[in-house]
């Protein structure tokens, strides 16, 4: 699955935002945090981003015409669960 494209200008502007953070950090204000919080927090951000690929997944799958009992067999849930978990991205 891959993620949507993104413009090159958002990318750059995104790059740009880092760049001026990073010049202007200051490691005496910079909190510290046990590596397994680090860890935790980066796990939490790559799952919910996982979950809006999912989410367009579903969207593009349903507009495509797969059924609910076919996507649920592909995410490892019934027909219910996937219509329960999933329906309402079908509107956004």
């Amino acid at each position: 699955m891959s993620a949507a494209r993104r413009p090159v200008a958002e990318i750059l502007a995104e790059a740009d935002e880092i760049a001026a953070w990073f010049e202007n950090l200051d490691p005496s204000q910079m909190q510290q945090v046990p590596v397994s919080e680090y860890l935790l927090r980066r796990a939490a951000r790559a799952r919910a981003q996982c979950e809006r690929e999912v989410e367009s997944a579903v969207r593009k799958a349903r507009a495509d015409g797969a059924t609910w009992c076919r996507i649920g067999g592909i995410l490892g849930l019934n027909e219910q669960e996937a219509r329960e978990t999933y329906g309402l991205v079908e509107a956004r």
